[in-house]
């Protein structure tokens, strides 16, 4: 019999990856704040530096920073523009 108290885990492969089970993914939000401004509107004379070709953000949007504890349900290429991302705002419960 070996008892052993606070022993490191052994060394190994590591676990396999888990499946989300469901779509949902929880995040929590780090930072909230208006969208860039539009080209005609910079002051100053400053050069844009945008890629030309860049799309606007919209008048009312909001630009999220989130982050997500469990970063493997995210896909690898998210950043590709291959999908849809869709939230839902929950309140805490108390």
């Amino acid at each position: 019999m070996e008892i052993v108290i606070g022993a490191a885990p052994r060394i190994g492969q590591p676990g396999k990856r888990m499946v989300p089970k469901t779509a949902y993914v929880e995040a929590q939000v780090l930072n909230m704040r208006a969208p860039r401004r539009r080209r005609e509107n910079l002051d100053g004379g400053q050069p844009d530096r945008r890629h030309p070709k860049a799309n606007a953000d919209p008048a009312a949007g909001r630009v999220l920073l989130l982050m997500v504890p469990e970063g493997y349900h995210i896909p690898q290429d998210l950043d590709s523009g291959n999908y849809r991302v869709f939230l839902r705002v929950v309140p805490k419960k108390k």
